[in-house]
């Protein structure tokens, strides 16, 4: 304690430019010390330097435009903990708590989805659990391909970030589990003339995923797979052992909010704009497939 009698005889100016050199979470546990440490940590100073340099154009831009304006920068630090709409509900931005970190995600309307405006493929319809006005679902592809991508300026800068597809598998699904699906991202110089050429590019990682439903029938699957793909299941092995027996496989992970999600892949940030390139698709078995719910992508730190 006797550091903190040392510090507490300072001014209380000096004490916030102190605290604002920690995080969200050191300077709510520091602001029990003291009334003076208490004072110190809710200034404009500590919070003002959680915020993102452009905090005030993103809440311009957002749904809360039309709110009440915020009475000060620890104010706006907990409005942002929780994912506001911004480039006309096609993302979400929201700061992580404790780190103050940014999160992104990406709606299926900001997505790149290959035959989306396909009625007869896929359906977009609002969804309870969704954060976005509009989710899409699958009705019918044999090509699967969903693409997103953003700045990572956009970013927190040195931190460590993870991308993931929110979805939803249906009980109705078919077609999902005959292919593994491929994961892919990649990130590239802002000024690269050929962003499309991935070969090129070595900051990328790839893996694959099964879509497996939790509550699936792995029988009655069986029987429709053998009655409408015939032999494609022994083709799929084939392709499998020949490709990708030795790639990474990652697993569904079940979110708190009733979503599953999968890890796209892992990046770092640095002080240099990137843009970052993410991908889920199956593209090789060429059977009919349906059931998959988007919600988006969202890319968020890593602990």
């Amino acid at each position: 304690m006797a550091g903190i009698s040392s510090i507490g005889v300072l001014p209380e100016d000096c004490i916030s430019a102190i605290l604002s050199l920690t995080t969200p979470s050191d300077a709510g546990k520091l602001a029990l010390v003291s009334s003076m440490f208490r004072s110190a940590a809710e200034s404009d100073v500590v919070w003002g330097r959680f915020l993102p340099e452009n905090y005030e154009e993103i809440v311009a831009a957002s749904e809360m435009s039309g709110e009440a304006p915020l009475r000060s920068k620890r104010e706006a630090f907990f409005r942002l903990c929780s994912p506001i709409l911004v480039d006309e509900g096609k993302k979400s931005f929201e700061l992580e708590k404790l780190s103050g970190k940014v999160i992104y995600m990406l709606s299926a309307r900001e997505l790149s989805i290959t035959w989306s405006s396909d009625p007869l493929c896929w359906t977009w319809k609002s969804h309870p659990q969704s954060t976005f006005p509009e989710v899409v679902e699958l009705r019918t592809v044999s090509w699967l391909e969903i693409n997103g991508k953003i700045r990572t300026k956009t970013l927190s800068p040195n931190t460590k970030y993870g991308a993931y597809l929110l979805f939803k598998i249906s009980e109705r699904a078919y077609g999902l589990e005959l292919m593994p699906a491929q994961l892919s991202l990649q990130l590239f110089p802002i000024n690269q003339p050929n962003t499309n050429n991935y070969n090129n590019n070595h900051n990328n990682s790839e893996a694959y995923v099964w879509l497996h439903h939790k509550h699936h029938d792995q029988n009655n699957q069986s029987n429709l797979e053998s009655l409408l793909y015939g032999n494609r299941r022994e083709r799929a092995t084939k392709f499998i052992q020949n490709h990708v027996q030795n790639k990474e496989f990652r697993v569904l992970n079940q979110r708190e909010d009733g979503w599953l999600e999968v890890e796209l892949g892992e990046f770092f940030t640095t002080q240099n704009d990137q843009q970052l390139h993410m991908s889920f698709m199956e593209t090789k078995g060429f059977q009919l497939k349906s059931g998959l719910l988007i919600q988006g992508i969202q890319i968020r730190p890593k602990h």
